[in-house]
């Protein structure tokens, strides 16, 4: 199931290098390798003894460091999320994500701008299995470290509304930039989702 390093250019290479020493260095541990397990790893370590508002809070101290404050508070300031705004924010996570969660690809939602009617506009993006679930195979992981804080981050630091629906059966997730026309249900979750000692999880 793990991708072999080869499939991963340098640049790629280089940004889950940088991504996997930015958590070490919040948590403060040393990492132990550089490639996509070594990642799994840490992100393990990040959950161990923590809850998921923990959890969830190193992740925003992570993203702080990648993308330092003032340029998220100047495309906050820049950008409202209209539908350039959040079709442009689609189409660069289906070319910059694919070395972190694998395949993805743009459909159509239907979506209330600011201000405007509700319109259809090309700002969904469907990752087709993603990687990071299914390598993980933890329903936690994939909550308090991606979805919760990747929602949070877009939606306070770049004041652009962003929806995860992770799929636990098939491992696919859809993210939508924008507020949906129709409120989108939360996923269902087992009771272990916050318990930082379950691992592994038997729900995926």
């Amino acid at each position: 199931m793990t991708m072999p390093p080869e499939s991963l250019n340098w640049l790629e290479r280089w940004c889950l290098a940088r991504l996997i020493r930015a958590i070490a260095s919040v948590i403060g541990v040393a990492p132990q390798r550089f490639d996509y397990v070594g990642f799994i790893e840490i992100t393990r370590q990040v959950k161990q003894g923590r809850s998921p508002a923990q959890q969830q809070a190193i992740v925003a101290r992570v993203f702080d460091r990648l993308v330092p404050p003032v340029i998220s508070t100047l495309v906050r300031t820049l950008f409202r999320p209209t539908r350039w705004v959040c079709e442009w924010n689609a189409w660069f996570a289906t070319r910059l994500t694919g070395w972190l969660v694998g395949t993805s690809d743009r459909y159509w939602v239907e979506v209330i701008p600011p201000d405007q009617p509700r319109q259809w506009q090309q700002s969904g993006v469907r990752i087709q299995k993603c990687r990071y679930l299914a390598e993980s195979q933890c329903v936690a992981l994939c909550m308090n470290l991606c979805k919760k804080p990747t929602e949070q981050f877009f939606r306070q630091r770049f004041g652009i509304p962003l929806t995860m629906t992770p799929n636990f059966s098939n491992y696919s997730c859809e993210m939508v930039f924008g507020t949906p026309a129709q409120p989108i249900p939360e996923p269902t979750l087992p009771p272990c989702w916050d318990d930082p000692k379950q691992t592994p999880c038997p729900h995926v």
